[in-house]
């Protein structure tokens, strides 16, 4: 394994074939859905700031995956720009819809929102272009703000809002769309 800073914001890990299979990952396999994969980029990064001296924990990280003919190389960038949004609940009666770009991370955070309470009420919408997930109350609880934002760092607040996202996207599943969903994605993987 080769760690190389390569200025004071990115960093390049190379692993060759042997290291993919000594962590027992592959390259397509290699991404932050994947809970094994997770902890191999968490290995990694934890070596790299080591290496470096670069601090990672805590920064807002872009990695990029780049196969090549003998292994895989991974550019870390730390991300100095705006600091990451946080959203804090205010009311009990807002309604709250997330956009996400692909189906796959919106697969992954109904299942986490699954595991941790399948009994939030929630409405799966989409456009030609996104998925939107509309939860109609959101209870004081950070943990449901920091599962969704994993995926997604877009919300948008209101009823208002929220009714008229309603009104111009298609309906895929209400109202307990993080139930219906996430049981299945549960009992494809044979957990339930």
């Amino acid at each position: 394994m080769n760690i190389e800073q390569i200025d004071t914001s990115k960093i390049l890990i190379s692993l060759c074939d042997k290291e993919m299979k000594e962590y027992n990952v592959s390259y397509e396999a290699l991404g932050l859905r994947d809970l094994h994969a997770r902890r191999v980029i968490h290995d990694l990064l934890s070596r790299a700031e080591h290496k470096t001296g670069m601090e990672l924990h805590g920064k807002r990280l872009v990695i990029e995956a780049m196969k090549y003919d003998h292994g895989c190389l991974l550019l870390v960038t730390v991300e100095h720009s705006a600091p990451r949004r946080v959203y804090r609940i205010k009311s009990r009666s807002s309604s709250y819809a997330f956009r996400f770009h692909n189906v796959e991370e919106l697969l992954s955070c109904i299942e986490q929102l699954y595991r941790y309470n399948s009994g939030i009420k929630s409405t799966l919408l989409a456009d030609d272009n996104y998925y939107y997930l509309v939860m109609p109350r959101l209870m004081s609880d950070d943990r449901i703000l920091r599962i969704i934002s994993e995926y997604t760092n877009y919300a948008v607040k209101g009823i208002f809002a929220a009714l008229s996202l309603k009104e111009h996207t298609n309906t895929l599943s209400s109202p307990h769309a993080i139930s219906e969903i996430g049981k299945r994605l549960v009992r494809l993987k044979g957990e339930g």
